[in-house]
């Protein structure tokens, strides 16, 4: 299968039940439960609100990341580069609370786990399913699940076939074309503080084998300085990651 993405960002998610091909996830309090953020306190109060008004506004950037290792590893053991690299993203995802905050109830919150989203394309009809699979540390085990997940959905031509649950980041693949840069311009992103990565085709350079990588965050809760410490530690994560050994 190929894997492409289109935007979502600007629906909030009482409106994505329409687009629900399946009822809602049911909400279970093991992969939906959070802290709430005492903003009075916050060391990023400031921040947080100059970023919701007269600043408002989320950011993109454009990596090549070198997938050389990462890559050999996925072929040598057999897996699928997809899942593999969507793992990856939701270990970093879940290590830092600044891209597991949403805003529930008119509240800002961290999510205790996120779980990824993720696209499926169908040749037949040239459209997208939005997919999602619970986030799980081990590799094998969260494989078995994504793997389940597309077997059970996979097919299922519906915007959301599984339907949805609150705490998502996105992922999602253009394998067609590769980039140097990638912007989502998406209006009413007020609230939207979900992480959204889109991944281009991947491409040898020398002896190097390269990969596009975008990332979309909210500046309201996360700076430069975050995507930056994420996108080093994707990159060393990459050339370490043993196949889920």
């Amino acid at each position: 299968k190929f894997f492409m993405f289109d935007s979502l960002s600007s629906i909030s998610f009482n409106e994505l039940s329409r687009f629900s091909g399946a009822k809602e996830a049911k909400m279970e309090k093991k992969i939906t439960g959070y802290t709430p953020v005492d903003i009075s306190q916050w060391h990023r109060k400031e921040h947080f609100e100059a970023f919701q008004s007269v600043a408002q506004c989320t950011y993109n950037q454009t990596v090549q990341l070198d997938i050389t290792a990462f890559l050999k590893t996925v072929k040598k053991n057999k897996h699928k580069f997809y899942p593999a690299f969507i793992h990856i993203l939701a270990r970093l995802m879940n290590a830092h609370p600044e891209f597991r905050m949403a805003m529930k109830d008119g509240e800002l919150v961290i999510w205790d786990s996120v779980h990824p989203c993720y696209t499926v394309f169908h040749e037949q009809t040239e459209t997208f399913s939005s997919l999602w699979s619970e986030y799980h540390d081990d590799f094998r085990q969260f494989l078995h699940i994504y793997s389940q997940d597309v077997a059970c959905y996979g097919e299922n031509l519906a915007y959301f076939p599984k339907g949805f649950i609150e705490n998502m980041f996105f992922v999602s693949a253009n394998p067609w074309v590769s980039f140097t840069s990638f912007d989502l311009n998406v209006a009413n992103m007020d609230n939207f503080f979900a992480p959204v990565f889109t991944m281009g085709k991947y491409y040898t350079q020398g002896d190097k084998v390269l990969m596009p990588l975008a990332i979309q965050v909210h500046h309201a809760v996360c700076d430069g300085f975050h995507v930056g410490r994420m996108l080093n530690e994707l990159q060393q994560y990459c050339d370490e990651w043993q196949g889920g050994a």
